[in-house]
């Protein structure tokens, strides 16, 4: 911060210089001048920011990289599934052959699975409903 300081008139009512008063020692300010700056340096920030949010413009950006980062790795780690699961299909087609008439059944119950567990698919729960539909005949 510069040592050097110009000096500008600022003038408020009695009643918001009682709650500078009140407050500014809650964010560390020794004085009223000391207080005032950061209210304007704020203020200044939340006005710089493109999307108009409280953030100053470098903590939005430091998200965003952030942000930026995580998507690359999810990315990433999506492609690796992908890859993974088509190694997985490739094997059970080879050593399975299925008629198209099965494969509709298969994939119209997937689907309805997929859509009753909001995604949360589990090799445990696929066996115990297949146990259940072998016992019930």
């Amino acid at each position: 911060m510069s040592k050097e300081k110009e000096q500008i008139a600022f003038r408020v009512t009695p009643q918001m210089k009682r709650h500078i008063d009140l407050i500014m020692t809650t964010d560390g300010s020794r004085t009223r001048n000391e207080f005032l700056e950061h209210a304007v340096r704020f203020y200044i920030d939340h006005l710089l920011a493109r999307d108009m949010t409280t953030l100053p413009v470098s903590v939005t950006s430091a998200i965003d990289g952030r942000l930026g980062m995580l998507e690359d790795r999810l990315s990433a780690l999506h492609f690796n599934n992908s890859v993974e699961l088509d190694m997985l299909v490739q094997i059970i087609a080879h050593a399975y052959k299925f008629n198209d008439t099965a494969l509709r059944k298969l994939r119209s119950e997937s689907v309805k699975n997929v859509k009753q567990t909001s995604g949360r698919v589990s090799l445990a729960n696929a066996v115990r409903e297949s146990d259940e539909a072998e016992w019930q005949g």
